[in-house]
């Protein structure tokens, strides 16, 4: 294999290998649930499959040995290879059609192997992306790393759910109440099947083309690495409230995450939208995309202009905005649709969609930043105190994806929607006694490692 070019432009690889990643994040939160509801199963046990997050949320317990295992460039392309090969079994398996309780346990046992690769892949690319840019680029590229995460997640994986779902349609299997729920099994047995080719796609290009570079190097320590690890991270100032912000900022977006499709899948009976299962990766690629791609770049630009001091609050009041937008949505139960490609699209939820998918990818952003600076600007051990931050946000973003059906229950998706959205409120009076690094304008301050 020819060694990988000697460049260093980041609008080649952060798209290269945050993309993927994307991928990883959709089929693990976007396509399990979505699959498993079409199948019939509860809100409530929907949920309960969100729980392989919690499996990246433990990978700060490891990350300290990937760090030092080897560079950070070499672990993106072994987990790419490893999460290709997971996917695979995944497609064959449902293809195979076994039983409902035995599919049902084989593909959660490869979610947890999915989520034990993507949390390496996330390590090892974190710790690339904080060693190959400066501080000031970071906060220029952190809105083009989420749209690029994004994007995988959204572009690829709902475009994948479109094809499925069509495919599934020829067979039969429309919505939740189709009586034979084969198509849906061949549908998505050939979106994993197709990711799976795609991923070792990006392995080749990655390979060749994100560059080496003199940084990336494994972290060999003398000592318990983890134990040195969680030191360092708890030497940080004030970090009981660094480690609540993290914790409460993505809640609200845990509950839109799950509810937000069961929502328009269930029937008018139990308050739901009876929408059509084509409609689903619709609305994700028709609002989420470009939403999410305008509110990240916008919110990237904005940190670099006007600095984190200054954008950060406002930044993280946006954080609330998707689980009140859609709490509104499922109060109103708007009724005016059109068609688009043979599907009935709801006109308010479009628009409601589209309006969550901007203000999250601006919040997004802030915290991404202020986590990845932290880090930057820590001691020796970048990548894995970054990854304790990103297993704290996941935490906090996969207990309420868990527990989601069982409060939606008995309060009902209008007041789960705004429970959410008020308990990430809490981040406006912790962000105020923060002490916030603001290095936008400085670009030659990196440590070098």
């Amino acid at each position: 294999m020819s060694e990988p070019a000697k460049m260093s432009n980041p609008w080649i690889w952060v798209f290269s290998i945050y993309v993927p990643f994307g991928l990883f994040n959709g089929f693990l939160q976007l396509f399990p649930q979505s699959f498993f509801k079409l199948l019939g199963l509860s809100n409530e046990l929907v949920g309960l499959i969100s729980m392989a997050g919690f499996i990246v949320s433990l990978r700060f317990l490891y990350a300290p040995w990937l760090d030092g295992a080897t560079t950070k460039r070499r672990l993106t392309l072994i987990a790419m290879v490893v999460s290709a090969l997971v996917l695979a079994v995944t497609g064959g398996l449902l293809l195979a059609q076994p039983a409902p309780m035995m599919l049902y346990g084989l593909v959660c046992a490869l979610l947890v192997l999915l989520a034990l690769g993507s949390a390496a892949y996330e390590t090892a690319a974190d710790g690339y992306y904080i060693r190959a840019l400066d501080p000031s680029l970071q906060a220029q590229f952190i809105g083009i790393k989420t749209t690029a995460i994004r994007l995988g997640a959204l572009t690829g994986v709902m475009g994948l759910m479109l094809g499925a779902t069509k495919l599934a349609a020829h067979y039969g299997a429309t919505g939740m109440d189709s009586a034979d729920k084969t198509g849906f099994h061949i549908g998505f047995g050939w979106a994993y099947l197709l990711t799976a080719v795609a991923l070792i796609g990006f392995f080749f290009f990655n390979k060749r083309m994100v560059p080496t570079i003199e940084q990336d190097q494994p972290v060999k320590h003398q000592h318990f690495a983890l134990k040195e690890t969680l030191q360092e991270y708890f030497r940080q100032d004030r970090v009981f409230l660094i480690i609540a912000l993290i914790l409460l900022y993505r809640f609200g977006m845990g509950f839109v995450q799950v509810l937000r499709n069961t929502w328009l899948l269930d029937p008018v009976e139990a308050s739901g939208m009876n929408m059509p299962a084509g409609s689903i990766p619709l609305f994700t690629m028709l609002t989420d995309i470009p939403g999410m791609i305008a509110g990240g770049v916008l919110g990237g630009y904005l940190i670099k202009w006007f600095g984190l001091r200054k954008t950060f609050l406002p930044m993280a009041f946006c954080a609330s905005l998707p689980a009140f937008i859609f709490g509104i949505l499922a109060w109103k139960c708007p009724g005016h649709t059109f068609q688009m490609l043979g599907e009935p699209l709801n006109t308010a939820v479009m628009i409601g969609w589209a309006a969550e998918a901007m203000t999250y990818g601006m919040s997004f952003s802030a915290l991404f930043y202020y986590m990845h600076i932290t880090a930057t600007l820590s001691g020796r051990n970048k990548t894995s105190i970054l990854a304790i931050s990103m297993c704290l946000m996941n935490i906090g973003f996969t207990i309420p994806m868990t527990i989601s059906g069982y409060v939606q229950a008995p309060l009902g998706y209008v007041w789960t929607f705004m429970l959410g959205g008020a308990v990430t409120l809490l981040v406006l009076l912790i962000i105020p006694f923060l002490r916030l690094p603001d290095m936008t304008k400085s670009s030659d301050a990196t440590e070098k490692h």
